[in-house]
């Protein structure tokens, strides 16, 4: 039975596509390298230009993840085959979260590097402003919410449905025809019956 599973598992992945494996893995490259940043930039550099540098390089590796993760998103088979906005629904949790992360952190990055350059601060702790130390414990509470939400993506991207013709594919079609041809049947029946009252009303 494992190894049936095992063996059902390489069947599914060697089914999606290259290239789109390799952009799963750099997205989660660049989560990881968010992670190292969290953890470890007051540590890696000594002065202000240090931290300077290390907050560019963050904020590139998150708009490099919301890029890669709108990338895949539009090249998949299910975009291409017109339902992009059933991806767009999946899929927005993680797009807004990364777009609310990235404004958290800029804000943290200007606030800390705002104290840090001033003459009078330096030498000096910039947490022991309240505003500094507020926003940065809720920028690096809120990264766990990044860091779901990029592996929640990255997981829901791994299925193979998304890149080829499936069941699952054609139900939604199925289901999208059904509802436009009642959408049509529906105007076309009041328009009749404006039609109808039209008539009567000049008769």
């Amino acid at each position: 039975m494992i190894s049936q599973t095992i063996e059902t598992q390489q069947q599914l992945s060697t089914m999606i596509p290259f290239r789109y494996r390799i952009l799963l893995y750099l997205n989660i490259l660049l989560v990881v390298v968010d992670i190292c940043i969290n953890a470890f930039s007051e540590f890696l550099a000594p002065n202000a230009f240090g931290q300077l540098i290390i907050y560019i390089i963050q904020d590139v590796c998150i708009i490099l993840s919301l890029t890669l993760l709108v990338i895949m998103v539009l090249t998949t088979y299910v975009a291409q085959a017109g339902l992009l906005c059933l991806l767009l629904r999946m899929f927005r949790f993680s797009i807004v979260i990364t777009c609310l992360y990235l404004v958290l952190c800029a804000v943290v990055q200007g606030l800390l590097l705002s104290r840090r350059f001033s003459k009078d601060e330096q030498g000096q702790s910039a947490f022991r402003y309240g505003e500094v130390l507020a926003f940065y414990v809720i920028q690096r509470t809120f990264s766990v919410l990044y860091y779901y939400g990029m592996k929640r993506a990255a997981y829901r991207l791994s299925d193979p449905h998304f890149y080829q013709s499936s069941k699952w594919l054609q139900d939604l079609w199925e289901k999208r025809r059904n509802v436009a041809t009642m959408r049509i049947a529906s105007a076309a029946g009041s328009a009749s019956a404006t039609t109808t009252c039209v008539c009567c009303t000049i008769l």
